[in-house]
């Protein structure tokens, strides 16, 4: 009887330790490919509010970037009607630090991008000086 105990408590044991296992997802190797290919965080449609320092309402504003490299993408469109803001076929190089995209324009534009948790912030100038920032989330 106690060896018929013994197997039973092997068996258990054996069963419990091939069911009970570590499953992992791939949050390790999605942080490598990023890493490696920072365009792809950037790439997609942003919606949000263009507004300009000191105004806390702002209004609607959309924005799209297209993926070039892995370390580049172009904003295809940044568009705000009631502004009569619209800029298209800007490059830009990605960098990443920490989970901080940091867009770094191609041009002589000052404009100036990050995007951290899905929220994409820029901030630019138009040509008469004035500064505008856009604060928007990635549509799905």
């Amino acid at each position: 009887m106690e060896k018929i105990k013994y197997m039973f408590m092997a068996v258990l044991v054996a069963l419990v330790s091939m069911t009970v296992t570590s499953c992992s997802n791939d949050d390790d190797d999605e942080n490598v490919s990023n890493q490696k290919n920072p365009a792809s965080m950037i790439v997609g449609t942003y919606a949000g509010t263009l507004r300009q320092p000191g105004d806390n309402t702002g209004a609607p504003c959309y924005v799209a970037f297209e993926r070039l490299s892995n370390t580049t993408v172009m904003l295809t469109r940044f568009i705000c009607e009631k502004y009569g803001i619209d800029i298209k076929n800007v490059n830009f190089t990605i960098s990443e630090s920490n989970g901080i995209y940091k867009l770094n324009p191609e041009s002589n534009l000052v404009v100036d991008g990050m995007y951290i948790n899905g929220v994409l912030t820029m901030t630019f100038q138009t040509e008469g000086d004035d500064t505008w920032i856009f604060n928007g989330k990635k549509e799905k």
